[in-house]
């Protein structure tokens, strides 16, 4: 005992000796170091081993982290908070120690004297460091930050408090430099970059106190960034600012590329907008005889612009076809005075262009600038707007999420193996294997009463109270005969030694005994007599496979090392016990265990403890949902002992586990058995048990049965729908009757469900109750509800009421979305905790910093005196906190701009900066990072998990199915009875048997088919056949017919068994085939999909289809069956007639003609519908037409119909969906055309019909397969959207119910006539405004009245569109019928913020979620049949040998023969040479970015000359290149680009007038040459990232090309509705003259605006117009119309078009950069061949052997093999062919097997890498196959030489070295040497020569008789 208890810990205090132990070390190293340094250079051997093996410092034991459990338990706690030596072995020979401090915390210092005086022993480096470790100092400095945020935060300064926090500051940073040390070795103080920030705020603060600096707010500012020090001390928040910091690291590239794109983009608008913006609608003068500098001051005079008020914007106007037009009486003049936004946004330089580039990117407020450019150039400028926004928005943005994503993504799989390598070391390390007993102290609230719990401790120790120690017992020879049942937690394992402890007492049991099962292992194994049941031994009970099982079991991870011990504690001999396969996979530190130990008691204990803390037994005979529990826990029970026990017996008995946990053992029981019960216990069973008398026990079964059922449950949750619906009836101005159903029905609500809660508590006792987390839930709400009622007078407590609407959520108990949704939300809340504080502190830094910058420059502007004392005060300000955290806030969702501009006519130019940083940081990247956290949330996992959560059945489900099975029984005894009746009639049919044993697969849910002979599936219907039918030509059969997509689809649903892959594949070729013709099947291929498999795999058929040239039946099978004069009429030679007729009907209807001259009709009618605007009634010729062709198109769509009934038959017909889609839009045209030919055309109805036409686009779907491609996509995801859109109503409803608590019926204002806001102390109330004249007491047009009013202002809210204006109204608000006073409830913007953050960023991005998600299913499921099969290693293979298929070596352009043309060709071919023309590229770029509006004259000449020199060296490039490359010049697309632009600008230049008149500026042309850039992005190899983005978007653009195009159908046919409904609207809120529904192009011009959700607020404003119009013209909206048609459009093109468009971006770009990641990409395939053309000129695709390794030593990363690299290609084995010559896919397909490390090719078929037959490919030998034949023929060669050497022809072998250098003077020996020197040199060189594979400059192995090179 003593022995152990002196063992070495490896915790030990540093001493002076520990210091002089490392120095030693250190010492030695170097000297072992020099020696090998000197060994290496003497040339003897190199150890390569050295560097494999360097150490690492061990991530657990970092600094900050706390130390790990499994360490915890052995360390000395009086070492706590003192130097102790390094525990890492990494730091073994470092100058450091650590010290653990009391939290555990890890702290390191430097050994070295801090401040070069103090070393590790100096009393005051010694206290400084005590203080440091104290976990109270960083309690304190947190604080102090805090309480100094707090203070920077509010209003005024504080000098004193300023001092005070500058002191503690000071006094922080001295305590960690005495303790650490200023700079110079590790560990010190400003070797912490937490400390930098520290270090400088201290500075500064010092500096600002000694130095007048002028401006001090501004330095000032920096002390915010203190805020960021809780980082440095909150552990947590590291990891998540590690990811922050990771995701701006990788945001370079796009950063890069986005700068690039929006430099372009800004470089076009000022070519095309420069200036252009400044145009205004100036009044016509009455002075016809005006001087010119009379009609200049006329036209610069503010007050004759239109609109003539002083604050109002200018209107701006254009002269260009389209654009603006002045109002009567007034002119468009240009370029006037100047730019919109008090001057901020234009194009006229390039500094302002780049920020309306950012800020369309950024799409904030961009209607604005597109409604100004339009309006001043005309309608075609949308085109640069398209662009700019589907690829600089959509792309740009979407990429920085993707990366933002993937770093978070990559962080979360690198915590969660963290995790799991924690766990894995803690089930190594768990400490000393040896002890005998360990003391436990029981935490309370471990302890659990005999009743509460099935689970007894183990015997109470008398002696000592505080700890009961725990033990395996046994009964001692004495006690033998009682057959006591005693419970044993001893595990598997040895008996447990105890170090340094007392000794067990004599009374206590101490022979072991070991338990049925570990605790933690869920075994049944076989049943066994009672008397038997003993404990397996290891080697028998867990083999392989049950160690896998737990392994991955969370029980077994951490502690499985016990598992593998034999009984006598020593390792089982077995190999596959868990203990050795553990060993194998150990890799513990040097000073860890073996791995043979058991974990710690305390472990397992605390484990199996924390497991039952959840699961209490309900109260003995009381009805419980929880058996289930039971039965799961094994673990659980006791079990009995037995005095002698069979080692051998490995059984366990089950019915004993089950029945054992109903038993109750005493809590603690002494050693005679007999109980103690504490008072807890006592009162525990006293009250909270409820088990008294058997009557109540009846009494609680009766109540359990009533409401546990599920009718209850159904009832209750139709209650909380209704009542749901009572609290949304709420609404301002609602009737007394209203008002007062509403409080009985709250009554009566309040009633049931505190009712439902009483007899839940009765029924279940009110332990088990309230373990139910929902149980809770509806606890809380009774009582709060209760609550509400007693304190209904009181005034200010209306909140209480808000509280009703959580029941909402009691829904989620049985919807699974809620509930999925709440728990994702209730997860990533979690999860962003840490995040939200980051997200938190970003805000808060902003928002101070703000204040401190800019409050007083509003204060100045906005004063008396200010230069803006005349305009009313802005609300977005940074007055105080609340106002900058408001604007900060108002930046995180995206809106930028328009605060920007506030802040820039009051401070400047300083705000821009501010502005952008908050907008990248806090936006695109924390913001981002936010969404990632939800995305990832909302993972594949995520939704399993909710569902597997609640193993409890869904109780509405089941009472739900209880009405379904009540409805199939009566269904089934009526058709039962007719039947009868029927059978009565007709003699029963013959059916197969059916053995009810087989499986079944049931086909449309009527006939099973029987498992005898094989039976056919036909339409539906059961054949009993052996044969293939065999239809003959001219007559079908019912066995020709063929499945149908919707058939298949059936079958595959009502199946039991999942369809075969050959149904889904046939699924996959029938949607393929073209809708209008539903293809058929090839007899044969039918035949194997119909053969139904019932048992083994399903075989893998591939299903041809083959379109069969005769059509189906006209009816479906029953009516044939039923109606025998069918089949008599079809016999006939009418019947035959018409067959041939349908044959032919068919065949048309088939042909490609047909299909493509109704697509032409399809467009033209599309096409005849736009052009029916509001100019159609000034054209009577063209109305006229357009009236004659509407009816041939609906004539030609009805023949179509005909058509397609004869040839396809009604079945075929009216079974595709898109069939459905034409029948439906012809009946429409058919019924106008009745209504018409009667001349009812014009009533109101058959108008509303006239509109549907407008669907007439969507029969294109169904005929463009890209389109179709996309729609099904969406259709499939239809219900996952409609359950968010669901979901997200629920939790709007909510908040829209508070909103009208708060707000209704307070949004009413007094105005005067002109619609003036009158100001509060003139008119304070109701009355006095109705009371005055020309005054109008009005609502405001959005507001919370009632919660349909509520949901659109929230919508509003939630697109962030209006939404100012909404909030402005609601923290102005007084009272009922009260004036609004302005910032009266400004603590209002908390509802709005909060209804952001849970509204709008959780809900409205979930519709991401759900559409990615849908996204990787589709995804799962199309991947082929050949990938199922292939490991991942050979996907990647194969992936990359079907992009190699698709490549081949390009015939390099021949050098030409001249001598000046072969020197022009170098030259031009030489990367330097693109690389220099790149250069004067960007020069040419910086030079058009100095143009600006206005420039002088001199600066325009110069710019004009550079121009000019710029055009002459890039033609002298095209010349060159001509020369150089001759005819071949023209074969690069890049060269004809050049040529086009080097031609065009020489023409601009001397046509300069004659271009600009004609067509676009030439300096437009300039602008394209920019794209030139890309060609060099592949020369420059650091710009892979960059690569990487556009390969995606390249990826990504079919798909994306669909996705618009379905984008531009929607918005076709929404167009088209708008024009039928809106056409006539009167211009007001967002419409206007160019922004309206009158034309066509016009409406598609405001959709595309609305479908990023912009402006959408004023186009409703301006179509919801009922009051300021008149019914006689007509131009009047209509409200509800105008939401409806709105909210749709933008549900379908905003939140479900757009958010496909971004799903498809990340996951595109996910994918690319997985490539770049683990694959090869295309472009490396392209490196490869590019490389390949310089040493095979001519494109022979073989190489010379001789020449291979130098040609894969040039070659680029990653297929490059670096020199030296024989052996590599040796071991390649790469094929040779003759004339010793290598193919070039061969090496291709070697060096990507190298690089993906795959070897094993097994499934992949041989033609993946595409054919070789175009080449002459005659394989002789191979790498190895060569090596091999040397390394023979060298064998051979030396046997020859000995066999001569014996005949004696070779003469005697010279003697042996020694002997000749025995009797030589040291001079010769040199001699001697020099010489062998020389010839071993010579012998080296021929054999190099000899050798075929000659690697050049290399020869690293000798080879000699006895390599073995070979294996």
């Amino acid at each position: 005992m003593e022995e152990e208890e002196n063992e070495v810990s490896i915790f030990q205090l540093f001493t002076r000796e520990s210091m002089f132990a490392i120095e030693q070390r250190i010492a030695e190293e170097k000297a072992n170091r020099k020696a090998e340094r000197e060994a290496a250079e003497e040339g003897e051997e190199e150890e390569p081993q050295r560097e494999e093996d360097e150490l690492k410092p061990d991530e657990q034991l970092e600094i900050g982290k706390k130390l790990p459990t499994y360490m915890q338990n052995d360390f000395p706690r009086e070492l706590m908070g003192k130097p102790i030596e390094d525990f890492d072995d990494y730091y073994a020979n470092k100058l450091s120690f650590a010290v653990v401090a009391r939290d555990w915390t890890i702290f390191r210092f430097s050994a070295t004297k801090a401040l070069y005086i103090l070393t590790p022993f100096n009393p005051l480096r010694r206290i400084s460091i005590c203080i440091l470790t104290h976990p109270c100092f960083n309690l304190c400095v947190i604080l102090t930050i805090i309480v100094n945020c707090v203070f920077m935060a509010m209003n005024g300064s504080f000098p004193t408090m300023e001092k005070i926090f500058t002191v503690i500051y000071t006094i922080e940073a001295i305590v960690k430099i005495l303790s650490r040390g200023y700079i110079m070795t590790d560990f010190t103080y400003l070797r912490d970059p937490w400390n930098w920030l520290d270090f400088s705020v201290i500075s500064l603060a010092y500096i600002t106190i000694f130095v007048e600096l002028g401006n001090l707010s501004a330095l000032r500012t920096f002390r915010v960034l203190r805020a960021l020090k809780t980082v440095a001390v909150i552990p947590g928040l590291k990891t998540i600012v590690g990811a922050l910091l990771e995701a701006v690291r990788r945001l370079r590239d796009v950063m890069i590329l986005t700068v690039f794109m929006l430099s372009i983009f800004a470089l076009i608008g000022m070519q095309m907008y420069m200036g252009a913006l400044r145009s205004k609608c100036v009044l016509n003068t009455d002075n016809p005889n005006m001087t010119d500098e009379e009609y200049f001051d006329h036209i610069w005079d503010r007050s004759n612009w239109y609109p003539q008020e002083q604050f109002s914007e200018p209107l701006l106007c254009g002269n260009s076809t389209g654009a603006g037009d002045c109002p009567d009486n007034f002119t468009c003049i240009p370029e006037l005075h100047s730019n919109p936004n008090y001057n901020y946004t234009s194009f006229d330089h390039f500094g302002v262009a780049l920020l309306c580039a950012f800020r369309l990117m950024t799409q904030d407020y961009w209607e604005n600038l597109y409604m100004l450019v339009l309006r001043a150039n005309g309608p075609w400028n949308c085109l640069y707007f398209i662009i700019v926004i589907l690829l600089g928005s959509f792309y740009l943005v979407n990429l920085i999420l993707a990366i933002v994503a993937m770093s978070y993504d990559e962080q979360q799989k690198q915590d969660k193996a963290d995790e799991e390598n924690e766990a894995i070391e803690l089930a190594m390390n768990s400490p000393e294997p040896h002890m005998r007993t360990i003391t436990v102290v029981v935490p309370p609230g471990m302890t659990r009463s005999p009743t509460g719990s099935n689970l007894s401790l183990p015997p109470y120790n008398g002696k000592d109270k505080e700890t009961a120690s725990i033990q395996s017992e046994k009964p001692s020879e004495d006690h033998a005969h009682h057959p006591t049942v005693k419970p044993s937690f001893s595990l598997p394992g040895s008996p447990f030694n105890s170090r340094g402890k007392k000794k067990p007492k004599l009374g206590s049991q101490n022979a072991d005994r070991q338990p049925l099962v570990p605790p933690y292992l869920e075994i049944f194994l076989p049943f066994a007599d009672e008397s038997n049941a003993v404990t397996p031994s290891s080697d028998e009970m867990y083999n392989v496979d049950t160690l896998k099982k737990y392994l991955t079991n969370d029980h077994g991870r951490r502690s499985l090392a016990s598992l593998g011990m034999r009984n006598d504690g020593r390792p089982s001999s077995r190999r596959n016990s868990v203990a050795s396969l553990l060993s194998r996979a150990s890799h513990g530190s040097r000073r860890s265990q073996p791995s043979n130990k058991t974990p710690s008691k305390l472990e397992v204990l605390t484990r199996t403890m924390s497991k039952h803390k959840s699961q209490h037994l309900t109260p003995e005979g009381s009805q419980s949902d929880r058996e289930g529990e039971k039965k799961s826990h094994p673990n659980s029970c006791r079990t009995p002992s037995v005095p002698d026990v069979d080692m051998k017996d490995v059984t366990v008995i089950r019915e004993l586990l089950e029945t054992a946990s109903g038993h109750r053992g005493s809590f603690m029981s002494s050693d005679l058995g007999e109980p103690v019960i504490p008072l807890k216990d006592r009162l525990y069973l006293k009250f909270c048990s409820w088990t008294c008398c058997p009557c109540w026990v009846m009494f609680q079964k009766g109540i359990a049965w009533f409401i546990l059922d599920a009718f209850v449950d159904l009832f209750i949750t139709i209650c909380i729908l209704v009542n749901t619906a009572f609290m949304a009836l709420d609404q301002y101005g609602m009737s007394k009757s209203l008002a007062n159903t509403l409080t009985n029905g709250n009554y009566v609500f309040t009633a049931i469900f505190a009712t439902e809660a009483f007899l839940k508590v009765i029924a279940l006792g009110p332990v088990v109750y309230l373990k139910d987390r929902w149980n809770c839930f509806d606890g809380i709400i009774v009582f709060l509800s209760f609550l509400e009622l007693a304190l209904d007078g009181v005034s200010g407590l209306s909140v209480l009421r808000s509280f009703r609407l959580l029941r909402v959520f009691k829904l989620a108990k049985s919807w699974p979305t809620l509930n999925m949704l709440i728990s994702i939300v209730a997860k990533t809340v979690g999860t962003l905790g840490n995040l939200t504080f980051v997200l938190g502190i970003v805000v808060f830094i902003f928002a101070v910093m703000g204040q401190q910058l800019f409050s007083n420059s509003y204060k100045d502007a906005y004063g008396e005196n200010g230069t803006y004392a005349a305009e009313p005060y802005p609300r977005w300000n940074f007055d105080d906190f609340l106002h900058s955290f408001m604007i900060v806030f108002r930046v995180l969702c995206g809106e930028w701009i328009e605060s920007m501009w506030g802040c820039r006519r009051v401070a400047g130019i300083h705000c821009i900066p501010f502005f952008l940083m908050t907008m990248v940081l806090g936006n695109l990247v924390v913001l981002n990072l936010f969404l990632a956290c939800l995305l990832s949330a909302f993972g594949a996992d995520s939704l399993q998990d909710s569902g597997t959560e609640d193993a409890e059945p869904n109780k509405l489900l089941e009472a739900i199915d209880r009405f379904k099975r009540f409805g199939a029984y009566v269904k089934v005894n009526i058709i039962v009875c007719v039947k009868v009746k029927m059978q009565r009639k007709s003699k029963p049919p013959i059916l197969p048997v059916v053995s009810p044993s087989l499986s079944r697969v049931e086909l449309n849910g009527k006939e099973p088919i029987s498992d005898g002979p094989t039976p056919v599936i036909r339409n539906g219907k059961l054949e009993k056949t052996h044969e293939p039918p065999t239809p003959t030509a001219t007559k079908p059969t019912a066995d020709s017919a063929t499945f149908s997509v919707k058939d298949m689809d059936k079958q595959s649903e009502s199946s039991t068994r999942p369809a075969s892959r050959a149904t889904l594949k046939s699924h996959k070729d029938m949607d393929g085939s073209s809708s209008g013709s539903c293809s058929t099947l090839s007899e044969d291929a039918k035949e194997r999909l119909n053969m139904v498999d019932a048992e083994g795999d399903p075989e893998i058929n591939e299903v041809d289809v083959v379109f069969a040239n005769y059509p189906d039946d006209c009816w479906c099978q029953i009516i044939r069956s039923r109606c025998p004069c069918c089949i008599r009429f079809e016999n006939s030679d009418t019947g035959k007639k018409w067959w041939s007729l349908r044959c032919k009907a068919y065949a048309m209807v088939e042909h490609n003609y047909f299909e493509s001259f109704i697509i032409i009709m399809i467009l033209a009618s599309s096409l005849a519908l736009a052009i029916e605007d509001i100019y159609l009634p000034e054209r009577p010729i063209l109305k006229e037409i357009l009236y004659y062709m509407d009816k041939v198109f609906t004539t030609v769509f009805i023949i179509e119909m005909f058509i397609k009934w004869v040839a396809f038959g009604y079945k075929k017909y009216f079974t595709d969906a898109w069939c459905w889609l034409d029948f439906v839009i012809v009946l429409i045209s058919i019924v106008m055309l009745v209504a018409e030919t009667m001349g009812i055309g014009e009533v109101g109805a058959f108008k509303a019909m006239r509109t549907l036409r407008a669907l007439r686009p969507l029969r294109a779907i169904s005929r463009w397969e890209g389109m179709r491609v996309v729609v099904n996509a969406l259709i499939k995801a239809i219900p996952s959207i409609f359950n968010v859109l669901l979901v997200c109503l629920v939790f709007w409803l909510i908040f829209g119910i508070i909103g009208v608590q708060f707000f209704s019926g307070k949004f009413f204002k007094c105005v005067d006539a002109e619609e003036n806001k009158v100001l509060p102390e003139e008119i304070p109330n109701k009355t006095m405004c109705l009371n005055t004249e020309g005054y109008k007491w009005i609502n405001a047009a959005v507001n919370f009245d009632n919660v349909l009013n509520a949901y659109l202002a929230l919508f509003q809210v939630a697109t962030y569109k209006g939404w100012t204006i909404i909030m402005d109204d609601a923290i102005d608000i007084t009272g009922d019928d009260k004036q609004p006073f302005r910032e009266n409830s400004i603590l209002y913007y908390l509802y709005f913020v909060f209804f952001i953050i849970f509204g709008s960023f959780f809900t409205l991005n979930l519709f991401i979620g759900v559409i990615i998600e849908n996204f990787n299913q589709q995804k799962k499921k199309a991947g082929g049949s050949l990938e199922l099969f292939m490991t991942e290693d050979q996907k990647k293979y194969y992936k990359a040998m079907k992009r190699m298929a698709s490549k081949a070596p390009q015939k390099s352009i021949p050098r030409p023969e001249m001598k000046i043309a072969a020197i022009i060709f170098d030259i031009t071919s030489n990367q330097m040479f693109d690389i220099g023309i790149m250069l004067v590229i960007m020069l040419n770029m910086v030079t058009m970015a100095m143009e600006h509006y206005k420039q002088t004259e001199l600066f325009t000449n110069v710019l004009y000359y550079i121009n000019l020199s710029f055009i002459i060296i890039f033609t002298i490039e095209c010349l060159l290149k001509i020369i150089g490359l001759r005819q071949y010049y023209f074969k690069i697309p890049w060269n004809i680009f050049d040529f086009v632009v080097v031609v065009l600008s020489v023409l601009g230049i001397a046509l300069s007038d004659a271009m600009e008149a004609f067509f676009v500026s030439p300096t437009l042309l300039r602008v394209v040459r920019v794209f030139r850039v890309g060609r060099v992005l592949r020369l420059v190899k650091s710009a892979k990232g960059i690569r990487t983005l556009l390969f995606s978007l390249a990826v990504s653009l079919p798909a994306l090309f669909n996705i618009g195009l379905l984008l531009f159908l929607v918005m076709f046919i929404y167009a088209t509705f708008g024009m039928n409904f809106f056409m006539h609207v009167k211009h007001t809120g967002g419409l206007d003259d160019c922004f309206n529904f009158e034309t066509f192009g016009r409406s598609i011009i405001l959709l595309f605006q609305m479908c990023t959700s912009a402006g959408w607020d004023g186009a409703l404003a301006g179509l919801s117009n009922e009051e300021d119009c008149s019914d006689e013209e007509g131009n009047c909206g209509t409200y509800e119309m105008a939401v409806f048609y709105l909210v749709t459009y933008l549900v379908i093109s905003f939140l479900v078009v757009v958010n496909m468009y971004i799903a498809v971006i990340l996951e595109n770009f996910s994918q690319a950069t997985e490539d770049v990641q683990q694959g090869l990409t295309p472009d490396d395939f392209d490196m490869y061949y590019e490389k390949w053309e310089k040493f095979d000129p001519d494109a022979t695709q073989f190489i010379a052997l001789e020449k291979l390794s130098d040609f894969v030593d040039y070659l680029e990363e990653p297929l490059r093999l670096p020199k030296p690299n024989h052996f590599l290609l040796v071991k390649l084995d790469i094929a040779i062919c003759e004339g010793d010559k290598c193919f070039c896919r061969d090496i291709l397909d070697a060096l990507t097997k190298n690089f993906l490390g795959t070897s094993d090719t097994g499934d992949i078929p041989a033609d993946a890498g595409g054919p070789k037959e175009n080449v002459e490919y005659k394989p002789i030998s191979s790498t190895l196959m060569r090596q091999k034949e040397h390394y023979a023929a060298r064998l051979i060669q030396k046997a020859y030489r000995a066999y001569r050497r014996r005949r004696g022809e070779l003469g005697a072998p010279p003697m042996s070295y020694d002997e000749a250098m025995a009797d030589t003077t040291p001079q010769e020996k040199t001699d001697i040497e020099k010489k062998g020197d020389e010839n071993e040199d010579k012998i080296e060189k021929k054999e190099e020569e000899t050798e075929v594979i000659t690697p050049s400059e290399q020869k690293t192995v000798e080879l000699g008789p006895d390599s073995d090179v070979v294996a």
